[in-house]
Formats: C-alpha cells, sequence, structure tokens
C-alpha cells in the first residue's frame, strides 16, 4: 500500500506517458468511487493529488491498508487494479514488465532480450 500510495503522490508531480496515466486515472476514480460517501477519506485522496508531498502519501497509505484490512474484497481489487496501473506505468516508463496470470501449465520464460534458443528438456542434447 505504501507503493502504490508513494507512486499516486508521484504521478501528481510528473508526466506520464498516456497508457500509464490512463491506467493511473482508472486507479484514482476506483479510489474516488470507493470514498464517495465519506467525506475525511476522500479528501485524503484529494489532498495527495493537489498537494503531493510524502506526508500525505503516508495518510494514503494508512487509509489504503485500513480499509484493505476492514474488507478483503477491497484489498483483492485494489491490488489487482494496482497490478495492472503498476505494469502500464513501469513499461510507458521504458522499463520491463513480465506478467503471467491465469492458468499456467508447462514450462514459462519471461526475459527481455534473448540471444540464441531457448529449449525445455524432451529432446536430445544439443551438440556442444
Amino acid at each position: 500500500m505504501a507503493t502504490a500510495a508513494t507512486t499516486l503522490v508521484a504521478w501528481a508531480t510528473t508526466q506520464i506517458a498516456q497508457s500509464g496515466q490512463r491506467a493511473m486515472s482508472a486507479l484514482i476514480d476506483f479510489l474516488q468511487d470507493r470514498f464517495r460517501h465519506e467525506p475525511e477519506n476522500r479528501e485524503i485522496i484529494e489532498r495527495v493529488l493537489q498537494q503531493p508531498a510524502q506526508d500525505n502519501a503516508g495518510f494514503l497509505a494508512e487509509l489504503l491498508e485500513g480499509e484493505a484490512l476492514r474488507d478483503p474484497a477491497f484489498a483483492a481489487e485494489f491490488r489487482a487494479r494496482w497490478e495492472q496501473t503498476a505494469l502500464a506505468v513501469t513499461a510507458e516508463a521504458g522499463g520491463v514488465a513480465n506478467s503471467i496470470s491465469g492458468d499456467v501449465s508447462g514450462p514459462v520464460v519471461q526475459a527481455r532480450d534473448v540471444h540464441g534458443g531457448i529449449s525445455f528438456g524432451g529432446g536430445a542434447a544439443a551438440p556442444q
């Protein structure tokens, strides 16, 4: 939660590429909707967006932690949304974003640059 809160603060002070911006905006909309009937908590979110500062990130992290403990469904939804947001922001910032989801069976490789082949057992050993 602290990482998410800090990233929300950073978003308010920096320019993020368009898809990262859309993902972050969707996460903010989710939080604003979640706390729409709780003025004190909604104020925390608005304060972070209007006055980005580490102290405000701490307040937001506390809010998110408390809500996650109170409501496991919120925790799961927020974490899923945060994962998607973090992937979009990382990818747009020039980072590498590997993600595997759903039912996966068999070998999996996550890599950035591969020079040469990749194989998974089962065949004759390659000559050396």
